[in-house]
């Protein structure tokens, strides 16, 4: 099978059949609050996707705190700062099980200088955290090759601790220097329900979105909404012969901009665009790190759940479509 997106060539040590995908994804959801491994110092393969590395172990530790949030400025018409995309810096981390530390990844040091320099992390929804750095940490052999809360004192990299506000223990942030992103640029996200139903056959938009492809809809959900008055939608489309395709879309004020995901089945109808996914989407596999107002419309932070990891990207809007940025970050959750 080959999919149009890279993140697709994660491998998995077991096949999901296509109805255990939903509980395959929900299942590792619940497990991201972190799970000890019985074994420790388990290495395990990464595969060959841009994922790093994490999962959850067995056992389960006593749950972390429930961590605020603070939202991003609120939106005003005056308030129309914008970012550049071209400034953006490929810096990544995680947050640990208290959500006090989140933790860059990085192999080996030498890169001091720049992490001092960071001293926002910005995630979750569009949370946004004072951080500040703390010291390079030296992974261990209790490193399970998972890049979780769990296993974050194991991993070799930077740490930050957060000042005020906790981070939501397990998510993916965002750090910059807030002297050179605009924070006046992010706009509130608002998340859809986990529970929401899709979309119903009469709603307009979807009649909207089959009208612009051309291609009757599968499945279609909305994933969340990004103040003023637009929402974000995930829509897979009718399989036609070997071709699948879903897309990532915004509508604002009637107008359509589509992320486009094509794939060809070829060999095996489980992994269309990622390894295992069933040939399906859904919205307990996306999430947004943030959104923000750029020059040309908006920049959006998208996290992908796979069975396999949690890969983290920007799309740029520019008129009726998005385009993948080349700064993406990938953490490896491949249970053991």
């Amino acid at each position: 099978m080959r999919g149009y997106h890279s993140f697709k060539t994660l491998s998995m040590p077991k096949r999901l059949k296509p109805a255990a995908v939903l509980a395959a994804v929900m299942a590792f959801t619940l497990c991201l609050a972190g799970c000890t491994d019985a074994n420790g110092g388990q290495n395990a393969s990464q595969g060959d996707s841009p994922v790093a590395s994490a999962t959850a172990a067995a056992g389960a530790p006593t749950a972390a705190p429930a961590a605020t949030q603070t939202p991003g400025p609120a939106y005003t018409p005056a308030n129309q700062a914008v970012l550049d995309p071209a400034e953006l810096q490929p810096v990544f981390g995680f947050a640990g099980e208290a959500g006090r530390q989140i933790l860059v990844t990085r192999e080996a040091d030498g890169e001091e200088g720049k992490m001092q320099a960071l001293d926002t992390a910005i995630g979750s929804s569009g949370q946004v955290l004072k951080v500040r750095f703390a010291e390079w940490q030296r992974g261990n052999d209790q490193n399970n090759g998972r890049e979780l809360a769990v296993n974050l004192p194991n991993i070799s990299g930077y740490v930050f601790t957060a000042d005020g506000d906790a981070a939501v223990p397990d998510e993916t942030y965002y750090l910059v220097n807030s002297s050179a992103f605009n924070l006046e640029a992010l706009i509130p996200v608002e998340p859809e329900p986990a529970e929401s139903e899709q979309l119903p056959e009469a709603d307009p938009v979807r009649k909207s979105i089959t009208d612009a492809k051309h291609r009757e809809i599968y499945s279609a959900w909305k994933l969340a909404s990004l103040q003023p008055g637009r929402e974000l939608y995930l829509i897979q489309f009718v399989r036609q012969n070997k071709d699948m395709l879903f897309s990532l879309v915004l509508e604002e004020a009637g107008k359509l901009s589509f992320m486009d995901y094509p794939a060809e089945i070829t060999d095996n109808e489980y992994s269309v665009w990622r390894v295992d996914d069933g040939g399906e989407v859904i919205p307990q596999m996306f999430s947004l790190l943030f959104a923000a107002r750029t020059a040309d419309g908006l920049l959006l932070g998208v996290n992908w759940l796979g069975a396999e990891g949690i890969n983290s990207f920007f799309l740029e809007q520019t008129g009726d479509a998005f385009k993948e940025l080349d700064i993406q970050y990938g953490r490896y959750t491949s249970p053991l």
